[in-house]
């Protein structure tokens, strides 16, 4: 007997341990550690040089393969094997009730859609049909996405892709991209491009050899082309740049960069040359983009009477930080935050306010699943103690976003403006693209306070700031070049 169990107990710790060495195996970082590889980097430029920047570039009309590439996208960075193997499930294909297409109680609809708009399967049935039948499940809202939306399945048959993908899909299709915003557009890549041009006017200017090219992540066919492309015209120093304000391990060390130096390392093998590639460093470390967010604060604050109290909200996207505390982001911010906090509260300063504060919030993350011990301030907190505190004016600006997007316009907003009396996530963002050269503002009044969040810089007043901030990350590499073409 004795013999049994110590038998068992072996057998139970062999597949315990088989397992968990399993569970890092698979969830194991693939390549080289690219943040500790741009800390101790040799910026220093050799022979003829390319600017590569690679980044989120959201979309202008409705792309389904553009939402389904980047849920697979957080799918495989947030949720780990084997847990995303339930993520990844297709159990059937995802409806929405088009006149309803957020909710978060189960109701009965009076329409259901596919994907692609479609109300009829493929047999020419309706899914309505199919739901009387009893054949279409309810599926609540994930309680880790905070303020989530249920949707209904149809498990007669599979989609072809995860039934989570389908969900995210119609919801862009019909909120984000639908009735959501006026003209259903989104403004994100016309904003970019603003600021891009600006930048690349410049980059002409002061290096007219160096060649620029860009892409998007979440297209990643013409990435590696456009990455052979311009390793093919001869170019020995590849420099990587990225759009986002703060540098992070989601979106740049994980993602753009790394899946970048694997496109050149293999261009690298099939010509048989090597490649310098040099990561610049991001917008945010430079003063131009403290600049621009600072004159919107200022004209803001010039409208404000003597001797009202103000509180002033910058907000960040946010991370689940306690599942990821080795993030990038964590220790690069600083250096943009908390210089712009400084360099706000010098400002208030100026204006004969009764008092004013100044703080940081998170957009995203700081809700009751991922944040339940409010170690974070979450934007809607620091609106509503605004207003516990009897502040006259609260004032937001979000420090990672120039252009607006589906984040700052509908998931983000609908967080922030939680409880908000005359917010609805059924309300239309009235921002077509005849107004996209200025900034979106929104307005509230709680307890007598007036909410004010002023958009993003954008318009002629506001980007330079943004493209001239890009310019300087890529002047802060391409000018330690010797023999650099620069002109003054």
């Amino acid at each position: 007997m004795k013999k049994f169990l110590i038998t068992v107990l072996v057998l139970i710790v062999a597949v315990v341990a088989g397992g968990y060495g399993t569970f890092k195996y698979k969830n194991r970082e693939h390549g080289p550690d690219i943040y500790a590889m741009y800390k101790t980097q040799d910026s220093v430029p050799q022979g003829r040089t390319g600017v590569f920047m690679i980044g989120l570039s959201q979309t202008e009309d409705f792309d389904p393969t553009w939402w389904n590439n980047i849920f697979d996208h957080i799918a495989h960075v947030r949720i780990p094997w084997p847990f995303r193997i339930a993520a990844l499930a297709d159990r059937g294909i995802a409806l929405m009730d088009p006149d309803r297409d957020y909710s978060t109680e189960e109701f009965t609809p009076n329409k259901l859609v596919d994907r692609f708009g479609a109300e009829h399967d493929i047999y020419s049935t309706p899914y309505i049909e199919l739901y009387r039948q009893g054949l279409v499940e309810w599926i609540a809202p994930q309680e880790s996405i905070h303020l989530d939306t249920g949707y209904f399945v149809y498990t007669g048959r599979q989609d072809g892709i995860p039934t989570t993908a389908g969900k995210t899909i119609s919801y862009a299709r019909l909120w984000y991209h639908g009735r959501g915003i006026e003209g259903r557009k989104i403004p994100a890549r016309y904003q970019q491009q603003v600021v891009n041009n600006y930048a690349l006017a410049r980059l002409g200017e002061r290096y007219p050899d160096v060649i620029f090219q860009q892409a998007d992540t979440m297209k990643p066919w013409l990435w590696r082309k456009k990455i052979f492309d311009m390793l093919d015209t001869g170019i020995e120093t590849f420099v990587l740049a990225s759009p986002m304000v703060v540098y992070s391990g989601y979106e740049d060390f994980n993602n753009g960069f790394r899946h970048s130096i694997g496109s050149v390392e293999e261009w690298e093998k099939l010509n048989g040359r090597d490649i310098k590639v040099i990561i610049a460093p991001p917008l945010g470390h430079f003063k131009p983009i403290r600049d621009g967010y600072l004159l919107m604060l200022k004209d803001k604050l010039d409208t404000l009477p003597q001797g009202v109290s103000v509180k002033m909200v910058w907000s960040v996207h946010g991370m689940p930080w306690r599942e990821f505390p080795n993030e990038p982001w964590l220790e690069i911010s600083p250096a943009y935050r908390d210089v712009l906090v400084e360099e706000s509260k010098q400002l208030l300063s100026q204006y004969d306010f009764s008092r004013f504060e100044v703080v940081v919030s998170q957009d995203h993350f700081a809700d009751h699943y991922w944040d339940p011990n409010h170690l974070s301030l979450a934007t809607n907190a620091a609106y509503m103690d605004g207003v516990k505190d009897g502040y006259d004016h609260v004032l937001n600006l979000p420090i990672e976003f120039y252009n607006e997007n589906t984040d700052t316009l509908f998931y983000h907003a609908m967080v922030n403006y939680e409880n908000f009396p005359g917010y609805s996530v059924y309300s239309q963002v009235q921002y077509p693209p005849s107004m996209w050269d200025q900034p979106y503002t929104k307005h509230y009044e709680i307890d007598g306070t007036q909410i004010d969040y002023l958009g993003v810089p954008v318009g002629p007043r506001y980007s330079p700031y943004i493209g001239q901030a890009m310019f300087d990350s890529w002047d802060a590499i391409l000018s330690q070049r010797e023999g650099s073409e620069r002109v003054n």
